[in-house]
């Protein structure tokens, strides 16, 4: 016998993170889902080439060097003679990143792709396979989106654009295009600041304000850019504001007229006095706006994300919309940022679970009387890993069925959708709207919440290994992304406050109306819808649960539905999330997808009689199709 050694004896062999395009089942069975086949054919390859490229070692170099470098203000914000300079800095992996992103249309392809309702999910689709190599600057440019998104709104409704002068046209385009360009070095980011100390999503006592001053306007964003730095006077203290080095952001502030209005403002101005630390000239002349960087935050994850404390002092910038519309400006940015954080929570469980089915393959342990099995090859884990996949299949699923739902409330359907994608669209486009409102507080609720829960479990699953921040191989880190995880059912609305805003949707004195009646629509057509028929389980009625949900929803006083208000959007997240598993399996009559749905059921509605286990070996292949796809067998073999 001889003794292992720091460089002698056993080593594990390292698992192989494959492109989740090909390797994640559920990310196949949601890009056929929820594209047109045109739309598919068309844009698999770049989206393949895409998932090869953010797993690259190039971007998993950048990723360590953001997570070892984080942000930072320089001289705690003051020179070497007490002068407030306020100076952030962050790494070059960062910035990288940040490029990287922009380069590839993260989020320019939701406008600049010829695809009309299929853009969003075509976006959102690529979106998921960066998030767990993004390193956090999917945050900024989720606030990005919803900004450009605003101004999009502002410059194509009739209405709207008839009300801005000449001058807020060319501000809005200008910003508009930046915020959508793929250019890296003219796209901006945007930051979205609402949270003060008196509240996060709440924001009914904000205390920032607004004063309008066009005599101090002088001043422009950028000597390049030209754009007039606003008319309106910002003071105030944002408490919690991420993309803190973002070149715009949309923020609230209260005005004389009362009321919460929303503005656009630009980061920084020209200021030909601007120095360097050498105090030499800057070279793009610029300074901050008004905004005095007080502390960055100190968090359990997203790190190398710059969140910070700002002091605004005459923050120069434009009113968007109507004085007194903050809130409802607002809540189109919050719509996108909120799709976004139901993507970042199923993209991290994504890679989580690519890393855990790599290292089933390879990892090796005791299986009794002196044998070695491989865990791909063990009845019990692979059983967990198929509870894990396929919690995330119906997450998945309902994440991407928002996106779609938002492209067909953006752009009209130019021909008829494939026959399951049609089973779960509005019959008219005036209902995309009600229904976007209930899907985006859903999504994120039911979807960000368990995320948490199932990444764990993915660093679970490779042991200590698991629990390691691997920053020696960047590619096994589940550590971090659990880390930033964590905070999705926490940023956009808690999940209490997406609850209680889901209730106040379906209550909705005037609204309220429309978006049950969508949801009754989309519900029963999707109870109806035939395809590859693979039977619907005795016992299950989603449609009888979904009206005995809708009458005490109608039945009941809104104060009386808040303190239950999480069953109540469970209830109807386990009922939508059933019927996407039926759509979905009926797609194809997949054994596995089918299996999928009758264990989903089988768990969530109580008159489904659970079947009994079959053979070890029948239930083990079972799992490792549902873990691996149809072709699990043949997988596991690798």
């Amino acid at each position: 016998m001889e003794p292992s050694s720091a460089d002698g004896g056993f080593f594990q062999e390292a698992p192989v993170l494959r492109n989740q395009f090909d390797d994640d089942a559920s990310f196949q069975r949601c890009f056929k889902l929820f594209l047109s086949p045109e739309v598919a054919s068309r844009a698999g390859g770049e989206v393949s080439t895409l998932g090869r490229d953010v797993i690259s070692d190039q971007v998993f170099t950048w990723v360590a060097e953001a997570e070892h470098n984080k942000p930072y203000l320089r001289g705690s914000g003051r020179d070497a003679f007490g002068k407030w300079k306020g100076e952030l800095v962050t790494g070059e992996g960062w910035r990288s990143l940040r490029a990287f992103g922009q380069s590839r249309g993260m989020v320019a392809t939701g406008y600049d792709t010829p695809y009309g309702a299929f853009a969003r999910p075509l976006q959102f689709l690529r979106t998921h396979l960066w998030v767990g190599s993004c390193a956090n600057v999917g945050c900024p440019s989720a606030m990005q989106d919803g900004a450009a998104c605003l101004l999009r709104r502002h410059l194509t409704h009739p209405e709207l654009s008839a009300a801005l002068s000449a001058a807020e046209k060319r501000v809005f385009a200008d910003a508009y295009g930046r915020l959508t360009s793929r250019d890296a070095g003219h796209a901006w980011t945007s930051g979205q600041w609402m949270t003060e100390r008196t509240g996060g999503s709440d924001v009914s006592l904000t205390e920032t304000v607004a004063t309008y001053r066009p005599d101090g306007a002088d001043g422009l964003a950028s000597r390049q850019g030209q754009i007039p730095l606003g008319p309106w006077s910002i003071s105030g203290f944002k408490w919690f504001s991420s993309a803190t080095d973002a070149e715009m952001a949309v923020l609230l502030a209260r005005t004389a007229a009362g009321g919460l209005s929303a503005f656009l403002a630009p980061m920084r101005r020209h200021d030909a006095g601007a120095t360097t630390l050498t105090g030499e000239p800057r070279e793009d002349g610029t300074v901050l706006n008004g905004v005095r960087i007080q502390r960055l935050k100190n968090k359990l994850g997203t790190q190398s994300l710059p969140t910070a404390e700002l002091v605004l002092d005459n923050m120069r910038g434009w009113m968007v919309g109507r004085e007194g519309g903050g809130i409802h400006e607002i809540s189109t940015i919050l719509t996108l940022t909120r799709v976004h954080s139901a993507v970042a929570a199923v993209g991290g469980v994504g890679r989580g679970l690519g890393i855990a089915r790599a290292y089933a393959l390879v990892r090796h342990v005791g299986a009794g009387k002196r044998e070695r099995t491989r865990l791909v090859d063990s009845p019990l884990h692979m059983r967990t890993l198929a509870n894990m996949s396929a919690e995330y299949r119906g997450l998945m699923l309902v994440t991407f069925y928002t996106s779609y739902v938002l492209g067909v409330s953006e752009h009209s359907l130019d021909a008829r959708p494939p026959p399951a994608l049609e089973a779960l669209t509005p019959q008219t486009r005036s209902l995309a709207g009600p229904l976007l409102r209930i899907m985006t507080q859903l999504a994120k609720a039911y979807v960000c919440k368990p995320s948490v829960a199932l990444l764990f479990s993915c660093m679970e699953s490779l042991g200590g290994v698991g629990y390691l921040v691997n920053e020696e191989q960047e590619y096994l880190n589940v550590a971090r992304i659990y880390r930033d995880t964590c905070v999705l059912p926490i940023w956009e609305g808690t999940t209490d406050v997406l609850c209680t805003d889901l209730i106040r949707a379906m209550k909705h004195t005037r609204r309220g109306a429309d978006s049950l009646a969508a949801l009754d629509e989309v519900i029963r057509k999707a109870w109806a819808f035939q395809g590859n028929k693979i039977g619907q389980p005795p016992g299950w009625k989603p449609v009888e649960r979904w009206a005995a949900l809708k009458a005490k929803i109608e039945g009941t006083p809104q104060a009386d539905l808040m303190g239950e208000a999480r069953e109540l959007v469970w209830q109807l997240g386990h009922v939508l999330c059933s019927l996407l598993l039926y759509v979905d399996a009926g797609t194809d009559g997949s054994p596995a997808a089918k299996e999928v749905f009758v264990r989903f059921v089988e768990d969530k509605f109580a008159g489904v009689r659970r079947r009994p286990r079959g053979r070890t070996e029948e239930e083990l292949a079972k799992d490792r199709a549902i873990v691996y796809g149809d072709g699990g067998a043949a997988a596991a073999k690798l």
